[in-house]
């Protein structure tokens, strides 16, 4: 069954079955000021946008000394081990900038790309997304890894593709960054490789550019006012050459975009995966993000397995596979780390250091998404409806595990006090008390598009939930998501809401 795996993907990949992997496409977190660790508890706009650069601090340090002991068994960690301390001689005559951030970045991605390797079949390879800072550091380590065994002398290299594309982006005192790389690898010589398909072949391009096609070559299609929609093939060979031109970048394939900057268009994963694999093989992304390997793997009837950090990508990649093939969990595909019943939350509750997961979890299942003007500065994990004609609303959503007490609403009302956010959602696991509903009656109102809304609410995970998810609106009081539930004669069930056409 298809995978997704929620956590840490250098645990989870070491716990796959080694050469059990037939291909693997996927773009690790760029070096150029990312920080993979932060998206461990990412659930606002920080997800869009990297924050921090990466540091050397103990967690670095910690994983040296693991990398260090494991190259003493194992040749694949000795190779990885002895170009780390080569980047250490060349990294330290660093003069500008942050002189650990690419040691950091480097002792993140080696250990995961020799598990990587680990698991690749012997008729294998990989295609590896990265950009220009930190490609050419990468292809190093996979050079050492992919051939520290390598008694023929062939080379596992075969390509550094450039992915060119167009960008907005305006450069200053110098030239503008229009190409990412993407590093093709192999296990053995012994690999599957059929000639690539010119890209408007693919009926997702035809369908958002090409009018028509002629002798196998496109015809232009017109926009509304008789424009010609720009056909982004430069030439008819480019799918043959090291060098994509033929694939924009996503505004130009709006049919597929999802709102997230860092998502790739799934017409470069389609070409890697009808390339490198067959029918029925598995395909492997252990940066899944929001599910674009995961998308082409399933439309071109190959197994597939997923792994993220990020509970939101988890929560869009679950909605991509179900809006796009109608997949449905626990028949289709199997998800791996996060709640599926009840008995999942509460023993994920018990771990003191998950609960910002488990609050993120409870978020995404109230279809709210990260807002895009969240205040970074604030130390609640701001949220927005699911929905572009109600993304201005606040949301900020806390699991209080235990027995609820008062004290737990009165903590929430800052959020509100400070006009930090519109709605407050305390997410329970126990019944809250009639003293916390009369501490949340008393709360004014939110007043939106005509209509009023409880500030402060209150949600009871129970298994009703996961046998009904919209059950939980019998209980939330959101914009756009009201229930009307049959009431005794005479009772009005939300007495201080009117009801009018904005609530569909």
């Amino acid at each position: 069954m298809n995978k997704l795996h929620f956590g840490d993907n250098l645990d989870i990949l070491r716990k796959i079955k080694g050469e059990s992997v037939d291909l693997i496409c996927t773009a690790p977190p760029f070096n150029s000021g990312s920080d993979y660790k932060k998206s461990l508890e990412v659930s606002s706009s920080k997800i869009e946008g990297f924050t921090n650069i990466w540091t050397w601090d103990k967690a670095a340090e910690g994983t040296r000394v693991d990398i260090e002991k494991r190259s003493e068994s194992c040749e694949t960690y000795k190779a990885l081990y002895e170009s780390l301390c080569g980047y250490d001689m060349l990294l330290s005559n660093a003069v500008t900038g942050n002189k650990g951030a690419m040691r950091a970045y480097l002792t993140f991605m080696g250990p995961r790309l020799v598990e990587m390797y680990r698991v690749l079949s012997k008729s294998g390879s990989i295609y590896l997304h990265s950009d220009p800072t930190a490609s050419h550091y990468i292809k190093v380590l996979m050079d050492a890894i992919w051939n520290h065994n390598n008694r023929k002398k062939s080379n596992s290299f075969k390509n550094e593709i450039v992915w060119y594309y167009r960008s907005p982006s305006r450069a200053s005192k110098k030239y503008r960054k229009m190409h990412d790389i993407i590093l093709f690898y192999t296990k053995t010589e012994n690999y599957v490789f059929d000639t690539p398909k010119p890209i408007y072949e693919n009926e997702l391009f035809l369908r958002d550019t090409v009018k028509d096609v002629i002798n196998k070559k496109p015809v232009r299609s017109q926009d509304a006012k008789g424009k010609y929609k720009r056909i982004q093939t430069r030439t008819d060979d480019a799918f043959l050459r090291d060098v994509w031109d033929d694939v924009g970048i996503l505004p130009l394939m709006i049919s597929e975009h999802l709102g997230y900057r860092t998502q790739k268009p799934s017409l470069l994963y389609t070409r890697m995966i009808e390339t490198s694999s067959k029918e029925g093989d598995i395909v492997l992304d252990p940066f899944s993000g929001w599910g674009t390997t995961l998308d082409a793997a399933q439309a071109l009837k190959r197994k597939w397995i997923g792994i993220d950090n990020s509970i939101v990508a988890m929560d869009v990649t679950e909605r991509r596979l179900k809006d796009k093939y109608d997949l449905k969990l626990s028949e289709d595909y199997e998800i791996i780390g996060i709640p599926t019943n009840l008995k999942e939350v509460q023993e994920l509750a018990t771990q003191e250091e998950k609960h910002k997961i488990l609050s993120n979890w409870a978020a995404t299942r109230l279809n709210l998404t990260p807002t895009k003007n969240a205040d970074n500065n604030s130390d609640a994990a701001l949220w927005s409806l699911r929905d572009k004609k109600r993304e201005d609303v606040r949301i900020v959503v806390e699991v209080k595990v235990g027995k609820p007490i008062p004290d737990q609403v009165r903590q929430l009302q800052k959020f509100i006090e400070n006009d930090t956010a519109d709605i407050v959602i305390l997410v329970t696991l126990e019944p809250v008390t009639s003293e916390m509903r009369e501490i949340a009656d008393k709360v004014e109102k939110f007043k939106y598009k005509g209509l009023s809304f409880p500030r402060l609410q209150f949600w009871q995970i129970t298994d009703k939930f996961f046998d009904d998810p919209e059950s939980v609106y019998d209980e939330l009081q959101l914009p756009g998501k009201l229930r009307i539930k049959p009431t005794k004669k005479g009772d009005r069930l939300f007495p201080d809401i009117q009801f009018d056409s904005d609530m569909k």
